[in-house]
């Protein structure tokens, strides 16, 4: 069964088994309830081997669950270039300073977004995997998987360009 909002708000502990007993790499660091409600969780994403042994190191990461439900995640580490992370919200001059992950664009299909029905357990999946896609965007200049447009586009809705894309939207749809 999934980690509900419910079960974060709840049941902090419930929230440090489940991800470290159910979900490859992971480590939670740190829970913290902050003095506003909610959960900040500071985790330790080990690499996949086989990128392990290409050089990936382990990434570390901060997922803070708002009481409204509102999620967001951020790295933690030394300062790098990032692809996907929205500017600071202090404002241009601060650069990414607290800028969190573009996990997903909000105007995507249901099928392509996380929301609480997934489950915290895949927007934590999520975030290991898009740290280790910065990563190799770092390397690369390229991101690994199709690409998400940014911004709303002038018509309708982005398109899904790819036809493995397409298929899983499909897929995930039903």
């Amino acid at each position: 069964m999934a980690l509900t909002l419910s079960d974060v708000l709840e049941d902090p502990e419930r929230v440090r088994r489940v991800l470290q007993d159910e979900l490859f790499g992971v480590t939670v660091d740190d829970l913290r309830e902050p003095r506003y409600g909610g959960l900040v969780i500071d985790l330790t994403f080990a690499p996949l081997p086989e990128l392990a042994a290409a050089g990936y190191e382990i990434e570390r990461g901060r997922v803070s669950v708002r009481p409204s439900g509102d999620i967001y995640a951020f790295p933690l580490g030394p300062d790098r270039t990032w692809h996907h992370r929205n500017p600071s919200p202090l404002g241009l001059r601060f650069g990414k300073l607290a800028g969190d992950l573009c996990l997903w664009y909000p105007n995507d299909p249901r099928s392509l977004r996380w929301d609480w029905d997934d489950g915290l357990e895949q927007y934590v999946t999520r975030v290991h995997r898009h740290l280790l896609f910065e990563e190799y965007y770092r390397r690369e200049r390229q991101w690994p998987v199709e690409d998400a447009p940014h911004a709303d586009p002038v018509n309708g809705a982005h398109p899904i360009r790819s036809a493995f894309m397409r298929k899983e939207e499909r897929r995930w749809a039903s």
